[in-house]
């Protein structure tokens, strides 16, 4: 398995079984459960900007200065409200635009919590086939369409639209395209993780 596909597998299967468990307000395998009283609070995965190292090493550069907030064009960097989220470190919300991946984000960053030699990939997409057009047999092929990454999102014979989790990066342009209400897509993110207390602020290094 190389870098990439342990990565990837680490962040969104393993970990998020692990935070499916705190979020229903189960104690982690470990046995630990003093995080659980809070736990139903947090949203199951959030998205991080792009180039946003694995959760551990991320709360360890992040200062929360706030200036890749300000670098967004679009203005969908938020700070995180939850300290299972690592409060005020930046998330993305989607529902205000999707993420074009301009990069100025990760130029922004002194202390390469993002970074372009980190995997881009922010999330995945995901496909209700309850209140998917397509998969009604309806025309509707908006989200593949729009999707800017070849190979992301298919129709396939069978009525779906099918994900290829390898190339989607979570964007979100196939979310803001979808006209069904609810959304018949989601972008899943990475799990909150399970600490005990929010991890100390980093302090900037010296220049």
């Amino acid at each position: 398995m190389d870098r990439s596909s342990f990565l990837r597998k680490l962040l969104f299967v393993d970990a998020a079984s692990e935070a499916q468990r705190v979020v229903r307000g189960l104690p982690p395998k470990g046995g630990r459960s003093d995080y659980a009283a809070v736990a139903h609070k947090v949203p199951f995965t959030f998205l991080r900007p792009p180039g946003a190292w694995l959760e551990p090493v991320f709360l360890a550069r992040c200062t929360r200065c706030d200036l890749c907030l300000q670098a967004c064009p679009p203005a969908i960097i938020i700070r995180a409200g939850h300290p299972l989220m690592g409060e005020g470190t930046p998330i993305l919300d989607i529902t205000i635009a999707p993420c074009d991946e301009c990069g100025k984000c990760i130029d922004a960053c002194p202390e390469e919590a993002l970074s372009r030699n980190e995997d881009r990939r922010m999330g995945r997409a995901v496909i209700h086939d309850d209140t998917c057009l397509f998969a009604a047999g309806e025309s509707c092929n908006r989200c593949v369409e729009v999707c800017p990454e070849p190979g992301a999102l298919a129709l396939s014979s069978d009525h779906r639209v099918s994900v290829d989790w390898n190339n989607c990066t979570g964007c979100a342009i196939c979310y803001a395209a979808c006209p069904t209400s609810p959304k018949s897509i989601h972008i899943e993110g990475r799990p909150p993780l399970p600490l005990r207390a929010h991890p100390p602020v980093p302090k900037p290094r010296s220049r």
